[in-house]
């Protein structure tokens, strides 16, 4: 008679509802880890060199004074804007810019200027390369493509200057690029490329020669905290349930099918008394004769009755042949 199939066990509702948790925190891990790295350089590392830069909330009037064109990877070490952070330059453009410093609110003008003059004074953290005695006259074309004197210098100027700061570099942002629909470069450069144009600017206290042309200290902080409040905590709850469904949950249940297993296992390790069976023992010894019994009792069981029946053909023959021996004695 043949076995029957064992039908398999439908998984309960608790193995279920377990099931379908962990894979939930295993993919919610994969897909943290993947949008931090991702939020890396697109949103974190900018948001904190905005916030390292220390840009002057008061907005700069910012004109512009110099406008390159140039081709060529060793001449494009900047630009001024380009669409896509991670693609390499071949041609750039390239926008510097003078500005002064703006009103404070509820500054006094004998304030306002002794804050200028100590904006202008000299820093122990910034570099001075170029002279700036000479006076330099101020009056540009009014030609877009037209480009001034390379010998008009960068830097800081002094009490006597109209500008606190000439020649600095001009940005949407402080990466200097971006991706549309958020950042059109082509929009960028129609607005602020023309030589004499005037607009607000924000300038790095950091780096005075870094000036950008939007500023929102709040969104960029917002922006920062989502990038780094959703994925991190997102990863490390997933982490956590998980290595502690590894060696809680899922560990228990293997010892739980295995405990019958090991229970028989030492059933048979130890005799009746709970002493361990070895070779030399009277438990041993006494197993070993039952087992050699049982044996010879399979095997006497097991043997066919047509074993017996083959061996009767001689024993019919013998009887035939005195059979016909005792008629011829008879006749």
């Amino acid at each position: 008679m043949a076995e029957e199939e064992k039908l398999p066990i439908p998984p309960t509702f608790l193995e279920k509802v377990l099931f379908y948790t962990t894979a939930t925190f295993v993919l919610l891990a994969t897909f943290s880890l993947f949008a931090f790295l991702f939020l890396v350089p697109f949103v974190i590392e900018p948001a904190f060199t905005t916030i390292f830069m220390q840009f002057d909330p008061v907005g700069a009037l910012c004109v512009t004074a110099q406008v390159k064109h140039l081709v060529g990877a060793s001449n494009c070490t900047w630009a001024s804007c380009r669409e896509g952070c991670t693609k390499d330059l071949y041609e750039c453009t390239q926008i510097r810019v003078n500005y002064k410093l703006g009103e404070y609110p509820n500054v006094t003008s004998t304030e306002f200027e002794n804050l200028i003059r100590a904006e202008r004074s000299l820093r122990k953290d910034y570099d001075y390369e170029n002279s700036y005695e000479a006076t330099i006259d101020k009056n540009y074309p009014e030609m877009e493509d037209q480009e001034l004197p390379d010998v008009i210098p960068t830097g800081l100027m002094g009490n006597d200057s109209e500008w606190y700061f000439t020649g600095a570099r001009l940005f949407p942002n402080v990466k200097g690029c971006g991706y549309p629909p958020i950042l059109n470069c082509t929009i960028f450069y129609g607005k602020y490329r023309p030589l004499g144009t005037n607009y607000t600017c924000y300038y790095s206290r950091v780096d005075p020669g870094l000036v950008i042309t939007d500023l929102d200290m709040w969104q960029n902080t917002l922006n920062l905290v989502y990038a780094m409040a959703i994925p991190i905590p997102s990863f490390i709850i997933s982490v956590i349930y998980l290595t502690f469904a590894y060696f809680k949950i899922y560990n228990t249940e293997e010892e739980s099918e295995q405990a019958p297993l090991q229970s028989d296992a030492e059933g048979m390790a130890t005799g009746d008394d709970g002493k361990p069976t070895t070779p030399g023992s009277d438990t041993f010894r006494e197993d070993l004769a039952c087992f050699g019994h049982q044996l010879k009792m399979q095997l006497a069981n097991e043997k066919p009755k047509e074993g017996f029946e083959s061996n009767s053909p001689p024993i019919s023959n013998s009887a035939s042949l005195s059979g016909t021996k005792s008629s011829f004695v008879n006749a």
